[in-house]
């Protein structure tokens, strides 16, 4: 239990533990578009490959939308604060992105449209849950 404990912590923005948080929210987003990378080069014609690369490429707003909403619940008046924080972990994301071009420069791993609708997931959820808590 002391693992998934320390693992919501880290997932939630806890003030004890705000730089491993953000190491590990920007850790996920960087490698959710290097796995993008390797799964584009390997499977390029295979149908539920991309049906998977959809799902992943918006894998990190629904993460942090998801890690903006338990930590305002969770740490009441630290929700704008955390707006900022996923603010800076949206750059590791697009970092991440531009990371792919490095890989492979025909590859769609940065598009910004897709990280700019991420976007539009996010920042509603933190925003309303910065007003509600």
């Amino acid at each position: 239990m002391t693992y998934l404990h320390n693992l919501i912590q880290l997932l939630t923005l806890s003030p004890e533990h705000l730089v491993g948080s953000l190491i590990l929210l920007g850790a996920l987003c960087a490698a959710n578009d290097l796995i993008k990378t390797a799964l584009m080069i390997e499977f390029t014609r295979s149908p539920l490959i991309h049906v998977l690369l959809n799902i992943l490429t918006l894998f990190p707003a629904g993460l942090l939308g998801l890690v903006l909403l338990a930590s305002a619940y969770l740490y009441r008046g630290r929700g704008w604060v955390n707006l900022g924080y996923a603010l800076l972990l949206y750059v590791a994301w697009y970092a991440g992105g531009a990371l792919t071009h490095l890989a492979r420069r025909d590859t769609e791993g940065a598009d910004p449209g897709f990280m700019t609708v991420g976007a539009l997931v996010t920042f509603p959820v933190g925003v309303l849950a910065a007003l509600v808590f």
